[in-house]
């Protein structure tokens, strides 16, 4: 009962667009794997000179036919861009568009190569970042992994993203396939193979948390709106400013405990008028003011989190919660964040009826899901008479007419699998002409934002290559 590397497909968002409309829900057309510009444009000479920085949105979809969740799924890259770009990651929602993520950036997560040899044992990895604009998540995952030939001899036809296969010493090219198993492989560029053999290595490693709860950070005195407060203790890799974890500040005034929370910027907001904190160091630019004084001889306390990594230029070293299992070497190994989603199959929300007799009893006939049917939309079903209804989606428009006396398994044209299931045995009550139900619904699927950024100036590039890498259960 596990999810298949054949039930796992890569769809697109339902809009496609360099503008802040870019990305929302779920669309059908599929990221073909190993296509040539199946997710990102090319770069244009224009973009090259004057720099540019985009965004796409993509979907890992658990679409097995029995209806399995797929658990613990985490999602990475598996090379560095090979031109003078990068990429990125970030967890998305369902609908959420480029709009959103300008204005409220993910936490974007990106790769490296192995700056320190590993024998094992180690709780620390030193990686060599294309810049210093990634994180790692507190509590996350590291991806490591030294599936890579390096310096082979590969045949003159074959270009960045082909996949190849190895005979006589060499490795050339033979149709796309997502088959990296040796003696297949992919062309990563620079004589470079990515293909996994007996010997090779891969892990995913818990990184720290570094969470510390209720520091005490100053004391109130009845009177002033503005204490002083003391550094935070634990600030040398810099305070976490990931979505989630950031920094809130306790006092108690007048009796009751009040809150201050503290912005991925440093700015605190809540029960105050002003306050800042150094996210690189965990200082305090500007002493918290509160609304109301902080009663006398009552703790002020912060509960925040130490960043799980820190930068030496472009070196970045990564702490994790336990120890490496395998030995890797600089000239092969790889190491990258992950994005996780704990379960990822169809959900539904919000299920309202509005209705002065009629009921639908959906604790005992809960609505039924479908992993390739169900989509992203919010449906209304308005009933016509005593039994019959309608029902249509924001998104999906119309999708037919039902009756309480059977189920209602609307048809989904792009994948021939229902929408959903109503059953026809929760229906109770008296339903009348007007009355409605609606509810939310969305797809078995993974929302992930992709980030290239093309600095000003960047040179020409024949071939480039982004390569998302999977991991379920």
């Amino acid at each position: 009962m596990s999810i298949q590397a054949s039930d796992v497909v890569f769809r697109k968002s339902a809009f496609i667009t360099d503008t802040i409309s870019n990305g929302g829900r779920k669309g059908q057309t599929l990221v073909v794997s190993g296509s040539r510009h199946g997710l990102f444009p090319r770069v244009t000479k224009v973009e090259r000179t004057a720099g540019v920085t985009r965004y796409r949105k993509e979907f890992w979809c658990n679409e097995n036919a029995d209806d399995y969740v797929a658990y613990d799924v985490l999602l990475f890259l598996e090379f560095p861009s090979n031109g003078g770009d990068r990429f990125a990651i970030g967890k998305g929602t369902q609908i959420d568009t480029q709009s959103t993520i300008i204005s409220a950036s993910p936490d974007w997560l990106g790769i490296g190569s192995l700056e320190t040899a590993l024998v094992g044992t180690e709780t620390e990895v030193e990686l060599l970042m294309e810049s210093n604009d990634f994180v790692f998540l507190n509590g996350g995952y590291l991806h490591l992994t030294n599936k890579f030939d390096v310096a082979q001899t590969v045949d003159a036809d074959v270009d960045i993203g082909d996949s190849v296969t190895y005979g006589s010493g060499t490795w050339s090219k033979i149709a796309a396939t997502d088959d990296i198993v040796y003696p297949n492989g992919l062309y990563v560029g620079n004589d470079v193979v990515m293909t996994t053999k007996e010997a090779m290595n891969e892990e995913w490693l818990l990184l720290k948390d570094y969470l510390y709860t209720d520091e005490d950070i100053g004391d109130g005195n009845g009177a002033n709106l503005t204490p002083a407060l003391t550094n935070l203790l634990h600030g040398t890799n810099g305070i976490c400013s990931q979505s989630g974890k950031l920094p809130v500040v306790t006092a108690t005034c007048g009796g009751v405990a009040r809150t201050v929370n503290v912005s991925a910027a440093g700015v605190c907001s809540g029960y105050c008028t002003a306050g800042t904190l150094n996210m690189v160091d965990g200082t305090w630019t500007t002493n918290i003011t509160w609304t109301t004084a902080p009663d006398l001889a009552t703790d002020i306390t912060i509960t925040y989190r130490e960043n799980c990594f820190i930068y030496a230029g472009n070196v970045v070293t990564v702490y994790l919660d336990e120890q490496v299992a395998n030995a890797y070497l600089t000239a092969n190994s790889y190491g990258a964040g992950c994005i996780h989603e704990s379960e990822v199959t169809s959900s539904s929300s919000g299920w309202t009826e509005v209705s002065a007799l009629g009921t639908y009893d959906e604790t005992s006939y809960p609505l039924v899901l479908y992993n390739d049917g169900t989509e992203r939309d919010s449906w209304t079903i308005t009933f016509t008479s005593a039994i019959a209804f309608t029902c249509s989606g924001v998104n999906e428009g119309s999708i037919g007419a039902g009756s309480t006396a059977a189920d209602f398994s609307p048809v989904n044209p792009n994948t021939g699998e229902p929408y959903f299931t109503i059953g026809k045995d929760g229906w109770g009550g008296t339903w009348i002409a007007g009355n409605t139900i609606t509810f939310t619904t969305n797809p078995s699927a993974f929302p992930v934002w992709w980030r290239e950024i093309v600095p000003a100036l960047t040179a020409q590039q024949a071939d480039n290559l982004a390569v998302l890498g999977f991991y379920c259960e």
